[in-house]
């Protein structure tokens, strides 16, 4: 054999290798992704109501209804305040509601700035103590709920602060941070609840793609326990930096 022979056998046996090493970190790779079976864009709520229930005298806001911190929403005259007043019970205002203990009743502001979302305190409607009167939807609050369905393996490597690809309707993908994780048993697997959180669902100009309800597509990176966690890792990282990821 000659030596040009053997050159190109030893070309082609590294390229074999480099080929084999490749395919191998991209599969170790995807095997530290996990994609949601189902996720939506949520918003956090705020309930009204549970101090004094009563008829609804004044309203002044409806369903749909933007407010702002401190807002009137509506009034309650309340036969249970004005009893425990009766009582010589003392009842104070609050951020929550203002209280005119001559009148016997409450008017409920707003403790967060939103949208009202749920309305049941409306004009002469009848509330018990404990119902919750109104929910506010919070503005600027969206976040990703997502849900998995992983073995216990791939579950134990789902961490908090893990980083998120949010992938909207549109194909627009934005980058996102795992915060909480729920877990129950369902047939030997993992059904997981996680919430993922992105400053560009409140903050990038996305429009309507943001709002409550919107389907989107969560894929979270698991921690890497594979052989070639480390090597895979630096190459990735490295492959980024150069563009080629």
């Amino acid at each position: 054999m000659t030596w040009i022979n053997r050159l190109r056998l030893l070309a082609g046996l590294i390229g074999v290798l480099l080929l084999v090493a490749v395919l191998t970190l991209i599969f170790n790779q995807r095997q530290t992704k996990a994609a949601s079976l189902s996720a939506t864009i949520s918003a956090d709520t705020y309930s009204v109501g549970a101090a004094y229930g009563g008829t609804v005298t004044k309203q002044y806001v409806r369903d749909g209804d933007s407010v702002a911190t401190g807002d009137k929403l509506f009034t309650i005259q309340s036969v249970s305040l004005q009893q425990d007043v009766a009582n010589g019970l003392k009842i104070q205002s609050s951020p929550a509601y203002d209280v005119d203990t001559t009148m016997g009743t409450l008017t409920y502001r707003a403790t967060v700035a939103g949208e009202v979302s749920y309305l049941q305190a409306r004009l002469g409607n009848s509330l018990g103590t404990g119902e919750p009167f109104a929910k506010i939807t919070v503005t600027n609050s969206q976040y990703i709920d997502a849900h998995y369905l992983l073995s216990p393996r791939d579950y134990g490597r789902m961490t908090k602060g893990a980083k998120a690809t949010i992938l909207l309707p549109n194909n627009i993908s934005i980058a996102g941070t795992v915060s909480t994780i729920e877990v129950a048993t369902e047939n030997g697997q993992a059904a997981t609840q996680v919430r993922v959180d992105s400053p560009e669902l409140t903050t990038g100009n996305l429009g309507d793609l943001t709002k409550s309800g919107t389907p989107v597509v969560a894929t979270i990176q698991l921690r890497d326990d594979g052989p070639l966690a480390g090597v895979s890792d630096l190459t990735f990282d490295f492959l980024q930096q150069i563009g080629l990821t």
